[in-house]
């Protein structure tokens, strides 16, 4: 009995693990350089780009389905991450901080 149960346990795990596909992987549309150009344009159209001038990016990273684009300004010490959607680059969130 005990090896009939074993046996009938482990063609169940087999049929189970089995029968698992992996996840569809969903292709990235933005590029890291379009992030990059995205957080650049949408600091120059919306802060004072005139009097502060432009910021520099400091690092890009890709993470859970969006672009964590890091940028500083020594002008006037003000840093800050922008979170860019990889699929259509809309930017969902800021973080910013002057010192």
């Amino acid at each position: 009995m005990n090896k009939k149960f074993a046996l009938l346990l482990l063609v169940l795990i087999a049929l189970l693990s089995g029968c698992q596909r992996p996840p569809k992987a969903e292709l990235v549309k933005i590029s890291e350089e379009k992030a990059k150009l995205i957080v650049e344009q949408y600091h120059e159209k919306n802060d004072n780009y005139s009097i502060f001038g432009a910021i520099k990016i400091t690092s890009i990273k890709h993470v859970n389905n969006e672009y964590e684009v890091k940028w500083e300004r020594k002008s006037n010490c003000e840093n800050g991450t922008d979170y860019v959607n990889d699929k259509d680059g809309t930017m969902r969130n800021s973080v910013v901080s002057i010192c």
